[in-house]
């Protein structure tokens, strides 16, 4: 059965673990073992080509995860999985009020607080340890075309409207440092 977009990807296997072909996961949730809570996996390299496979057993290991699958057992057969992405169902995927998708962010404009001047469009989300930070591209017509990189904190983000696609961000004093110009 093949996937649709409405399809998350939330892991990577890294490798196998042991003789009984526990697979090494790379979570991509918050917290990192929230990836352990999905019963049914579809793995592959793409939502599309995913398969669905039950979840015995996931559990944390250092800052990766293990998880014994239904189908896996031992590391012969394990090898074939390295490399493949874990997807879940996003109507599985809880979502507080004041939390967001990733993906969901992906494509927004970003607009300043006060001058609804458009900064650009949000590329990715990155992740460097004290908050996650959007990365956003200049449209085409900047007079400087670059990259700003904001992080997404209160202080920082005024609104987000995902119905619109419009993130609006207050700059405060020297975030002129959070733009790097690529010519």
């Amino acid at each position: 059965m093949a996937l649709d977009s409405s399809y998350l990807h939330v892991g990577d296997i890294l490798g196998t673990h042991g003789l009984k072909g526990t697979l090494i996961v790379f979570s991509h949730t918050r917290p990192a073992n929230a990836v352990a809570g999905y019963s049914c996996w579809w793995l592959g390299k793409t939502a599309e080509s995913a398969k669905s496979y039950e979840i015995k057993r996931c559990w944390q290991h250092g800052k990766r995860m293990l998880a014994e699958v239904d189908g896996i057992s031992d590391c012969n057969s394990a090898e074939r999985f390295k490399g493949l992405k874990v997807w879940v169902p996003t109507s599985e995927v809880e979502v507080d009020e004041d939390e967001f998708l990733w993906e969901d962010l992906i494509g927004c404009e970003v607009l300043c607080e006060g001058s609804e001047a458009l900064l650009g469009t949000v590329e990715a989300l990155e992740e460097y340890g004290a908050q996650d930070n959007l990365l956003i591209r200049t449209p085409e017509d900047a007079e400087v075309q670059g990259e700003w990189l904001i992080p997404f904190i209160e202080e920082t983000i005024v609104e987000v409207d995902l119905e619109e696609g419009i993130i609006v961000v207050d700059l405060p004093d020297g975030m002129d440092v959070c733009f790097t110009p690529r010519s």
